[in-house]
């Protein structure tokens, strides 16, 4: 168990969502992410915010860095998101 100093540090952890952006950082936190990468309602690749968009691809990345799809699932998938995205106000 942690002192109750470390325990109120580890709840302020935040997930970057564009951990190369030094300019526009996206950040949430660990119980906002979870929530934004179940969201399903019209299938998981389909994102109506851009923080829902940022942390399916973030979850999606990681799967893939950690061996967890293939490379043409996750290309796939990639696709499918940044696609339906970008066209949602069409």
């Amino acid at each position: 168990m942690f002192p109750q100093f470390f325990a109120a540090i580890i709840v302020d952890l935040m997930i970057s969502l564009t951990p190369y952006s030094l300019e526009n950082p996206v950040e949430v936190s660990e119980e906002d992410y979870n929530k934004l990468v179940q969201m399903k309602e019209k299938g998981w690749s389909h994102c109506d915010l851009k923080g829902e968009c940022l942390a399916k691809l973030h979850y999606l990345r990681s799967g893939f860095s950690q061996g967890k799809i293939s490379i043409g699932d996750f290309n796939e998938r990639e696709k499918k998101l940044v696609i339906g995205y970008w066209n949602r106000g069409s």
